[in-house]
Order: C-alpha cells, then sequence, then structure tokens
C-alpha cells in the first residue's frame, strides 16, 4: 500500500518578491498560476509561468521558486505511483479549463463533511489532462553544467537588459570566448546571442504579465526600439507581444472570475 495519498492540492498567495528556497518532495508537483507569475528554478534552469500555464516538475527533482508580484498559485501533489505516465522532466504546461476546474475542486478534499470517495477518479482525470496537455510555449531558460557557463548564465539572468559582448563576459567567467561560445552551444543548444535572445523574451512575458507597456519592456530589456523587441518577440514566441499580453488578459479574467 502507498504511503502516499493520490492527490493532495492547496493554495498559496505569495507576495511580491516571495523567495522559496530550494527543497525536494518524493511526490510530483504541479504549480498552476491563477494571479501573477511563478518562476521555478531546478538545476537545469528556470521555468516561468504566468496565468493560464503551470509549471510540471518531476518527484525528487530539487527546486526553488520566486514571485516578482502578487501571485495566486495552486498547488498539486500527485503520488510517485501515478507519475509513471507523466512528463519524465520538468515544463510548462498548457491549463485546460477542465484541468482548471479539476484543480479546484481538489482544493476542497479537506473541507468538513465531504464524500472523498470521488477523489482516485479525479485523480485519474487530473493524470489525464496532465498527459494529454500541450506544452506550447516553452518559457525556459537552460543555465548549464559548466561552473563557467552558468557564472555567466546567472549573471545575465540578473541583468538580462544588459549588452555584454561575448567577450566581455568571457572576460569574467576566465575562459575565452571561443570556449565560451562552445559552452553554449554544447550545454543549452543555443548560441550566447540566441540564449540571451530567449532570456530577454521570458523575462519580457514576466514583465508585461505585470503590466508593464511594451516600449517601457522593449528599453529596459536592451532593446533599441519597441518594433525590433516585438519582431523578435514573434520570432521566438509565435505571435507579437500585443497579441499575447490579450490573450494574457483572458486567462487572468478566467482566473478572477
Amino acid at each position: 500500500m502507498s504511503a502516499f495519498t493520490p492527490l493532495e492540492a492547496k493554495r498559496f498567495t505569495h507576495s511580491a518578491g516571495t523567495q522559496v528556497a530550494e527543497h525536494r518532495h518524493p511526490q510530483g508537483q504541479l504549480t498552476f498560476v491563477t494571479r501573477g507569475t511563478s518562476s521555478i528554478t531546478t538545476r537545469d534552469g528556470w521555468w516561468l509561468a504566468p496565468p493560464g500555464r503551470a509549471i510540471w516538475v518531476t518527484p525528487d527533482v530539487a527546486h526553488a521558486a520566486s514571485y516578482s508580484e502578487f501571485s495566486d498559485v495552486i498547488q498539486l501533489l500527485i503520488s510517485p505511483q501515478h507519475c509513471v505516465s507523466l512528463p519524465q522532466e520538468c515544463q510548462t504546461l498548457q491549463v485546460s479549463d477542465l484541468l482548471r476546474e479539476l484543480a479546484l475542486e481538489a482544493l476542497t478534499f479537506t473541507a468538513p463533511g465531504r464524500n472523498n470517495d470521488d477523489i482516485p477518479a479525479i485523480c485519474q482525470l487530473i493524470v489525464h489532462q496532465l498527459s494529454a496537455s500541450s506544452a506550447g510555449i516553452a518559457l525556459f531558460i537552460p543555465k548549464g553544467q559548466d561552473r563557467r557557463l552558468r557564472q555567466i548564465t546567472h549573471l545575465l539572468q540578473q541583468d538580462p537588459g544588459n549588452n555584454y559582448s561575448l567577450e566581455q563576459v568571457a572576460e569574467r567567467s576566465g575562459c575565452s570566448p571561443r570556449t565560451l561560445a562552445r559552452l553554449f552551444q554544447a550545454e543549452t543548444g543555443m548560441t550566447f546571442t540566441r540564449w540571451r535572445d530567449r532570456l530577454r523574451v521570458v523575462s519580457a512575458v514576466d514583465r508585461l504579465s505585470r503590466g508593464q507597456n511594451i516600449t517601457q519592456v522593449a528599453l529596459e530589456l536592451g532593446y533599441q526600439s519597441p518594433n525590433s523587441f516585438s519582431t523578435m518577440f514573434t520570432r521566438l514566441l509565435g505571435e507579437p507581444p500585443r497579441r499575447f499580453m490579450n490573450r494574457l488578459m483572458q486567462a487572468k479574467n478566467k482566473e478572477s472570475s
């Protein structure tokens, strides 16, 4: 008999600037954002979820979390035996209307007097929804494993708008530009320039989610104009930032209704 219940659900609110220290648990974890944004970091990289999206963390993976604005999240802990058919690596997921309603229903499991005979069935439905869920836009930034590379990816993550050249960051890491360029390609699958472009776009999603306007975000992230920012955003995420913001507002309105 398993030591874990099939499914546990909790709701948390976090103030802006909240940092949750690195931890791990034997269950799989789904963090579903209903307001604000959630950022989860593992040894592999950094995942971001705005409203209407969720971050899946596989069992026993050490992870930390941070919240750049006031945020409301639903956390589902799924027992290890139910995680076999679920993604075997961390990822961001689209949250369907059905999955959203199932997560809200799971929050009622601890209500006094509730008949919980349906918990196994609800858990099976949630697992099915997660198995079928689209990963959608990959709001993920890989950190790499080499010590020198991780030093630079951390530096750039702290200041994504800085226009350091490859030569400048290589000098900070104590290796040659050629070596650092090779590390970026080998460990992140991207060139230095493409990695920074992705960092800036994911950072832009976080800032747009907080209500900042497109021009402000573009300039803060080192772009010379809103047009150049919009071009890069569209190239990497498949839609212009204004359309993304409209969909984001729809997700926010759905969660607040």
